[in-house]
C-alpha cells in the first residue's frame, strides 16, 4: 500500500472507473480500492471514505494533473489545452453537418456518383469519402426487400438456435436508427424547436408517440383483423408533463 497514493475519491464507484479510463488512455494505471463494499451496502460509502482512485506514486503528479485539468473542464494533451465546452460545441455542429449532407444525398441518390461540396466552416472536420461510402451501404439497405417464403419461415420458427424475428427483420436494427435519426433531425430543422403546448417544456422529441387514445378507424380495421393494431401514430411527446401533440 505504500506504493499507492489516492488520486481521487467519489461515493460513486462509476466516477471512479471514468477517470481510471482516462488515466489509462495516458498510460497511467489506475486500481480502484473499496468499490464493492459500496455497491453491496451504498450507505456505507461515506463510512469507509468512498470508492478510492489510486495510482503509483511515481505516477500521482501527472495523474493529479490530468484530472484537475477535467474539474476544469479542460482537456490536454502535447499540443497545448483546449476547453471541453468549445470542442464538445464544436463536434455537436460538426454532427449536424454530416446529418444535412446525408439528407442532401437521400433526397437526391445521384450525388454518390458526384463530389459532394460541403460549404460549411466544418468542413475540414467530415470524411467526405467516408460518409459517401457508409451511405452508398444505407442505399443498398433500403433497396434491399423482403421475400417471404413459408418453408424458411418454418425452419427459423422451429430451429430454436435460430431467430424468426431476425428473419423478418431483413434491415439490421442500426439502419432504422440510422433512418430515424437523420429523419427526426429533418423535421427539427424545418419546424424549429417543438414547444409542448399543456407545460410550455422545449423537451420534446418527434417520434412514435405514447398515445392510448382510440378512434372509429382504428377500432374498425381492428375488428376486421380480429387483432388490435399496433399504434402508429407519430406526433411530438413531451418529456416533461408525457403529453403528445402535433407541431
Amino acid at each position: 500500500m505504500e506504493n499507492f497514493k489516492t488520486v481521487f475519491v467519489s461515493n460513486i464507484p462509476v466516477e471512479c472507473h471514468i477517470l481510471k479510463g482516462r488515466l489509462e488512455t495516458e498510460g497511467i494505471p489506475g486500481f480502484i480500492f473499496d468499490e464493492n463494499i459500496v455497491w453491496v451496502d451504498p450507505f456505507k460509502a461515506v463510512a469507509v471514505g468512498g470508492v478510492k482512485l489510486k495510482v503509483l506514486m511515481d505516477d500521482y503528479c501527472e495523474a493529479k494533473k490530468i484530472i484537475d485539468f477535467i474539474a476544469q473542464g479542460v482537456l490536454t494533451d502535447e499540443n497545448g489545452n483546449y476547453p471541453l465546452a468549445e470542442i464538445l460545441d464544436k463536434e455537436i455542429k460538426t454532427q449536424n453537418e454530416i446529418i444535412k449532407v446525408k439528407r442532401r444525398i437521400r433526397n437526391d441518390f445521384s450525388l454518390l456518383n458526384k463530389p459532394v461540396v460541403i460549404d460549411s466552416a466544418y468542413a475540414g472536420e467530415i470524411n467526405t469519402d467516408e460518409l459517401i461510402k457508409n451511405e452508398k451501404q444505407f442505399q443498398a439497405l433500403a433497396e434491399k426487400e423482403f421475400i417471404f417464403s413459408w418453408k424458411q419461415f418454418y425452419y427459423e420458427l422451429f430451429d430454436f438456435d435460430r431467430s424468426v424475428f431476425a428473419y423478418l427483420r431483413n434491415k439490421p436494427v442500426d439502419y432504422y436508427i440510422e433512418k430515424e435519426i437523420v429523419e427526426n433531425f429533418e423535421v427539427q430543422v424545418e419546424s424549429g424547436p417543438a414547444i409542448c403546448p399543456k407545460c410550455s417544456s422545449d423537451n420534446a422529441a418527434f417520434g412514435y408517440a405514447i398515445d392510448y387514445k382510440w378512434d372509429v378507424l382504428y377500432l374498425v380495421v381492428s375488428l376486421l383483423l380480429w387483432h388490435p393494431l399496433f399504434l402508429i401514430r407519430k406526433k411530438f411527446h413531451c418529456f416533461n408533463c408525457g403529453h403528445n401533440f402535433k407541431n
